[in-house]
C-alpha cells in the first residue's frame, strides 16, 4: 500500500508527546509500584507466572516459551498505557523516575533487553553504545519474525519502553538494524511496514528521526511511493553541522506536551498531528539550496505555469529585449554624433585649406563662418 498508517502516526505523537491528558495519582504514598516490584524480584508477574531472575535465566534460549507466552513482555516492558494483558499495570512517572535510580533494577531492564533481542536473532555488543549485530542464528529467528507478526507489536513495545526508561540511544539502533534488514538486505519482509509505520516513530529526537527516514528514503524502492516524509525535503536533506545539532537539542526538548516523567524535558509546541507530518516527521528537514536548485524549481514554475511564474519569465525577457534595444540604440547613437563631428571637423580642414591656397580672409562672412564651425567642432 502506498499509504501511511494514520492511526499508527497518531498512537505514536501521543507517545512521543509523553502522553498528553493522562492523568495519574498525585498522592505518591497511595500509588503501587508493581512494575517497580516485578524489576526488584519482589513479586512474579500475572497471570501465574516467574520472579524477574528465574524469567531471566531460565528463559534465556527458551525460544518456543518466549514465542507462545503471551503474559511476561508487559510486565518486562512496561507503558504508560493498558495492553493485551490486562493483569499488568501501566507504568507510572514516580515508577519511572524509581526505576533509573535503582542500578540493580536498571541492570535487570538491561538483561531483559538482551533477552528480547537473542530471541529475534540480534546480540548487543556495546551496553554503552547500543550497538547491535546479527546473531549466528539469525536465519532461523529471522524466519520466525516473518512467520508471526505479533512479534511487530513486542518490538513496539520494547522501543517505547527504552524511550521512557532513558535508552533513546539504544531505541535509535534497533530500528536502523530493522531498517537496514527490511530495505537494505531484504531479509525481513514481513516486518518492513512495522518498521515504517511503528518503529521509526517511536524516536522522540526529531534530528535522529529525520536521520532515520532519509535513510529509509535512500533505500525505499520504489522511492516514488515513499508515504513517511516530503520528498522535496528528502531531496535536499543534508546531515546537520555540530553548531546545528546543538540548536536542535533545543528544538528535541520542546516535543514535550503533557504530563513529563523527566524534568530536563521542558514544555511542547501543541502541533497537530497534521502539522507534524507537513513539516516532514518523519521529517522538517534541512535544505540544501544552490544554484542549480533554484534553477531546476524556475524551470518546473514555467513548464506548469503555475502561480504566475509564466507571466513573471515573460515579462523578464521583454525588459530584457528592451535593454538590449536601448543599448544598441544608445551605441548607435553614439557612432552617428561621431561622425558628425568627424564630418565637420573634415569640413573646417578643408576651409582652412582653401584659405590658405586663396590668401587673407577678405570677407567678414567668411570668418563668422569659421568660428562657427570651430564651435560646433569643440562642441
Amino acid at each position: 500500500s502506498s499509504r501511511r498508517n494514520w492511526n499508527a502516526a497518531r498512537d505514536l505523537q501521543r507517545y512521543r508527546h509523553h502522553y498528553p491528558g493522562l492523568t495519574e495519582s498525585e498522592n505518591k504514598e497511595e500509588e503501587e509500584m508493581w512494575n517497580l516490584s516485578f524489576y526488584k524480584n519482589e513479586i512474579s508477574f500475572l497471570p501465574q507466572g516467574l520472579h524477574v531472575e528465574a524469567l531471566l535465566e531460565s528463559w534465556w534460549d527458551n525460544y518456543e516459551v518466549l514465542e507462545e507466552n503471551h503474559s511476561y513482555i508487559q510486565w518486562l516492558f512496561p507503558l504508560r498505557e493498558y495492553g493485551m494483558n490486562r493483569r499488568a499495570k501501566p507504568l507510572t512517572c514516580q515508577e519511572i523516575q524509581a526505576f533509573k535510580k535503582s542500578k540493580e533494577v536498571m541492570q535487570r531492564f538491561v538483561r531483559a533487553y538482551q533477552l528480547m533481542l537473542r530471541f529475534y536473532g540480534i546480540i548487543l555488543i556495546n551496553e554503552e553504545t547500543g550497538e547491535l549485530k546479527r546473531a549466528e542464528n539469525w536465519a532461523e529467528r529471522f524466519q520466525n519474525l516473518n512467520w508471526f507478526s505479533h512479534n511487530n507489536l513486542r518490538i513496539t513495545r520494547i522501543l517505547k519502553c527504552l524511550g521512557e526508561m532513558g535508552y533513546e540511544h539504544y531505541q535509535v539502533h534497533l530500528v536502523k538494524f530493522f531498517l537496514t534488514e527490511t530495505l537494505v538486505k531484504e531479509t525481513l519482509p514481513n516486518v518492513k511496514r512495522s518498521a515504517l509505520d511503528y518503529f521509526l516513530f517511536t524516536i522522540r529526537s526529531k534530528r535522529k528521526r529525520r536521520e532515520l527516514v532519509h535513510y529509509a528514503w535512500q533505500h525505499f524502492k520504489p522511492r516514488s511511493n515513499f508515504v513517511w516524509g516530503p520528498h522535496d525535503k528528502l531531496l535536499k536533506y543534508r546531515a546537520r553541522s555540530t553548531k546545528s545539532q546543538l540548536h536542535q537539542k533545543a528544538e528535541d526538548k520542546q516535543e514535550t506536551p503533557g504530563k513529563k516523567c523527566d524534568d530536563s524535558v521542558e514544555k511542547d509546541q501543541n502541533q497537530s498531528l497534521e502539522g507534524e507530518q507537513k513539516t516532514a516527521d518523519a521529517a522538517d528537514l534541512q535544505p540544501k539550496v544552490n544554484d542549480e536548485d533554484v534553477k531546476e524549481k524556475l524551470s518546473e514554475c514555467i513548464s506548469k505555469g503555475g502561480d504566475g511564474e509564466e507571466e513573471k519569465e515573460a515579462s523578464f525577457t521583454r525588459q530584457e529585449e528592451k535593454d538590449v534595444n536601448s543599448e544598441t540604440e544608445e551605441v548607435q547613437g553614439t557612432a552617428e554624433n561621431d561622425c558628425t563631428k568627424e564630418s565637420k571637423k573634415r569640413k573646417l580642414d578643408a576651409n582652412m585649406a582653401d584659405a590658405k591656397k586663396s590668401g587673407p580672409l577678405k570677407s567678414p562672412t567668411d570668418i563668422e563662418n569659421i568660428s562657427r564651425n570651430l564651435g560646433e567642432c569643440a562642441i
